[in-house]
């Protein structure tokens, strides 16, 4: 067996990234490079247990959730995220120890590639990954830590979409009564004082940060109710150009839709990528992020703006299986990357199929507990080689 393994780090093997019980497509990644290949997207229908797989046989994703659900270390890799609500619970955890310690600008990142923007419409899942949402809403509500979230999806057709599924799912109980897109009154705000800030200090790395946006007055509070959270967009239904208006029409919007009402103190903000993200996402930390908790869910944005400086990464995942090439059938080694705050990101092995254990040896995390990023292939190949060399 242990040479079996060494064979396939020798040969830099293909490690296909797990799905869980929330919509995920299957993907490989592969070791020693930074090359991510997408394979055919799998959705997740209204029954837990219906999953439609396209080419692929239905076996197949069964086999990866019973490896995860079977190797799963719960002592030392907490809840298993074996669906989404459960994927909350665990996050919800480290995401509480963070605010505890009086963190309030938060990352996730959860690698599955449906709950990836740039995946495209086919893989990526915004119901799935608002799913999540809710139910992370929802814990740190009955953790008392908010009162209530607003969760910013980037425009009002995702929002729509998200709707329509609930209907359809007949989803929807009296947490989520009242949790309808209200983008609230527009502010008579100071676009241009902020654009002069903003691009003053954009590329400059020795800068202070921009400071926070005084709204012009509060919005107008709404009745108390006992939602969890409220479910909104960033820009609303503005056609943001490409062009020289970029800026000021992203500020314009951000300014009428991504507005907290009444209740609400904290936000959750999904999968900022491109630049019209970056400025709206900058916009509302310029607003809020001294005085809410404001969590992001799956940043793909490449250079992180200096707001996000003092940002902590709570919770992210990346499990992996290793095969010998494409067509090996059979799962060899798993692994799972995973970091929970405060502990630092650690590697996850199971190579007989008697439990993930922590890969202890190898070289040092390269990240701290309040690092944005995921480690590198580079690094995970050498943690697991050097555990396997224990072996």
């Amino acid at each position: 067996m242990r040479g079996r393994h060494e064979l396939l780090l020798g040969s830099l093997p293909t490690l296909s990234l797990l799905s869980l019980s929330f919509p995920a497509s299957s993907s490989s990644f592969t070791l020693g490079n930074t090359r991510a290949r997408s394979r055919s997207p799998l959705h997740l229908s209204s029954k837990d247990d219906d999953w439609n797989l396209g080419d692929e046989d239905d076996s197949r994703l069964d086999e990866m959730r019973q490896i995860l659900e079977s190797s799963w270390n719960g002592e030392a890799m907490g809840q298993v995220p074996s669906d989404s609500g459960k994927a909350a619970e665990a996050c919800s955890q480290a995401v509480a120890n963070a605010m505890r310690q009086n963190r309030n600008v938060l990352m996730v990142d959860l690698r599955l590639p449906s709950f990836d923007t740039t995946e495209g419409p086919r893989a990526y899942d915004s119901f799935g990954v608002y799913d999540f949402c809710s139910h992370l809403s929802r814990h740190l509500k009955q953790l008392s830590l908010v009162t209530k979230t607003l969760i910013l999806f980037r425009n009002d057709l995702e929002v729509k979409h998200i709707e329509q599924e609930k209907l359809i799912r007949g989803d929807g109980d009296s947490d989520d009564l009242n949790d309808t897109a209200n983008p609230g009154r527009q502010l008579q705000n100071d676009v241009d004082d902020f654009r002069d800030q903003l691009m003053a200090n954009w590329d400059d790395e020795s800068a202070n940060p921009v400071p926070s946006v005084a709204p012009s007055g509060e919005p107008t509070p709404l009745a108390s109710d006992n939602s969890s959270h409220r479910l909104g967009s960033m820009i609303g239904e503005a056609e943001i150009s490409p062009g020289p208006d970029q800026f000021d029409q992203t500020i314009q919007a951000v300014d009428q839709h991504a507005l907290l009402q009444g209740e609400e103190d904290a936000l959750i903000i999904v999968a900022p990528y491109d630049t019209t993200d970056t400025v709206a996402l900058r916009r509302t930390l310029a607003r809020y992020g001294n005085t809410r908790t404001i969590i992001i869910v799956n940043s793909r944005i490449e250079l992180l703006p200096r707001e996000l400086d003092n940002a902590v990464m709570c919770y992210g995942i990346l499990p992996l299986i290793a095969r010998r090439g494409h067509n090996d059938p059979d799962a060899g080694l798993k692994a799972v990357v995973l970091k929970r705050y405060p502990d630092p990101w650690t590697v996850y092995v199971d190579v007989d199929d008697d439990g993930f254990y922590e890969a202890k040896g190898g070289p040092m995390s390269p990240v701290d507990s309040s690092d944005k990023q995921l480690p590198s292939p580079e690094w995970i190949a050498l943690k697991v080689q050097a555990f396997l060399q224990k072996q």
